[in-house]
């Protein structure tokens, strides 16, 4: 197949870079928007996060299962990501605007828009990732391609990473609050103006037929003889978690850890342009060592970095912000090969069912990605509670502890059992050229020997 025009790259890649400008914003921020100027206690939020994201998680099947059924002539994903991007950026700014509530009316503020901001992430996180595996099924230049989105998805939290804090002090002044609603505003926009970008230049090719008569009990049967999906999936979940639940925690630990909440920006962008760096190298590291040894690598990378970080004093910044990096450039490496694995398990799914269902193999990596968001969140909000956290004030040792463990050793173990997961994945390059020599035999009417 035809390698892909420049612009279509950029332009499908530019569509993560505003997605994940919103992404990185509510993940990174929303927390202790919530905790520090909106005045809800740690448990609270803690709660909300976990059934606002698994709301959402459950729900994204059923948008796949709704996607697969329509097509239109802009495209069977793409209509659905416009729409649903302008929702989550008007929901963004509803998210960070602080009415003058009693406590029990701020609290159901909250649960409505962040419950509301979840339903629209589904309608735009699935079939923005549900393109992918439609622009070519070459693995080579699939890796090349999802590269882009994971790369400039990165910039995005970069982005958000460096400029929330500066940006809300600027626009705020003395009021955080009015900061973070201007920057809300700020994001939101450069978020549509990119999905429309991504909408105009990016054209769907391998779509599969139209499944008006699938049922969702169909849809989960695909996934389940899916076996190397399965591992993928689980071996996510692992490395996954701990990127949301470092991201939740930072501003935390260097406002509490280190003493220092200005060096945040530094501090995650150091983190994440090491992670790009990562992200950019990956398709040239595992066309060589392949997929699955170079998602193990990165595993090692992280775990050990991880590890190392529970033990560095918070005052050591030089050294806390170098070993913190190479941790995030280990998961650089997974982030990449999680999505194009996915995809190629679309095509096995293709071979063993006879079924491609883009948007359903699709939809149990963002299914996993919302679980993952919805569990680190929970976490991090029942830690801080549990430990005795009390907002803008001196905390106790069990607070500080905790808070140092939630960045260094929970990841380091999420991470050592993403890693003993991927080692029982199949689908090898050979493999998926065998298996696309004879899928491609099959649709010529070919005998086929399996």
């Amino acid at each position: 197949m035809k390698a892909l025009s420049a612009t279509e790259k950029w332009s499908y890649g530019l569509g993560a870079l505003g997605q994940n400008l919103i992404y990185g914003l509510v993940t990174t921020f929303l927390m202790v928007f919530y905790t520090d100027e909106f005045g809800i206690n740690a448990a609270i939020v803690g709660t909300l996060f976990l059934i606002a994201r698994i709301w959402d998680a459950v729900l994204d099947p059923v948008v796949a299962v709704f996607i697969d059924r329509v097509n239109t002539r802009w495209g069977k994903f793409k209509p659905f990501v416009l729409l649903g991007g302008m929702i989550v950026a008007l929901l963004t700014v509803m998210c960070f605007y602080a009415p003058d509530f009693s406590m029990p009316m701020k609290i159901v503020y909250i649960y409505v828009t962040y419950m509301l901001w979840n339903t629209a992430y589904s309608l735009f996180d699935v079939p923005y990732w549900s393109i992918a595996p439609t622009l070519t099924n070459d693995p080579a230049e699939r890796t090349k391609i999802i590269a882009f989105p994971k790369i400039l998805g990165a910039v995005g939290i970069i982005i958000a990473s460096g400029a929330v804090s500066p940006l809300v002090k600027a626009l705020g002044g003395d009021n955080d609050a009015n900061g973070y609603l201007w920057t809300a505003i700020i994001f939101a926009l450069i978020c549509v103006l990119l999905i429309m970008l991504m909408f105009r230049n990016t054209h769907e090719r391998l779509v599969g037929t139209r499944a008006e008569h699938e049922t969702l009990r169909a849809s989960v049967n695909v996934v389940i003889r899916n076996k190397p999906l399965l591992i993928v999936t689980l071996a996510s979940f692992f490395a996954t978690t701990p990127l949301v639940l470092k991201n939740t925690m930072a501003i935390y630990f260097m406002k509490y850890n280190a003493g220092d909440e200005d060096k945040l920006p530094l501090f995650l962008l150091s983190a994440m342009l090491l992670m790009l760096v990562a992200m950019g190298i990956t398709p040239k590291i595992a066309a060589k060592r392949g997929k699955k040894t170079t998602f193990i690598i990165g595993g090692i990378i992280g775990i050990a970095a991880n590890t190392a970080l529970f033990f560095i004093q918070p005052e050591n910044t030089a050294v806390l912000f170098a070993v913190n990096a190479i941790s995030m450039f280990g998961l650089g490496f997974i982030l990449v090969l999680i999505t194009s694995m996915q995809a190629d398990t679309i095509e096995y799914a293709e071979w063993k069912t006879g079924k491609r269902s883009e948007s359903i193999v699709t939809s149990v990596g963002t299914f996993n990605a919302k679980l993952c968001s919805a569990i680190a969140g929970a976490i991090a909000g029942y830690g801080l509670s549990l430990s005795g956290y009390v907002a803008d004030r001196d905390q106790t040792d069990s607070v500080l502890t905790g808070i140092h463990l939630m960045m260094s050793i929970l990841p380091a173990i999420g991470l050592l059992l993403c890693v003993l997961c991927i080692s029982f994945y199949q689908l090898s390059e050979r493999r998926y050229a065998e298996m696309m020599i004879s899928l491609n035999a099959r649709k010529k009417g070919s005998k086929i020997i399996t």
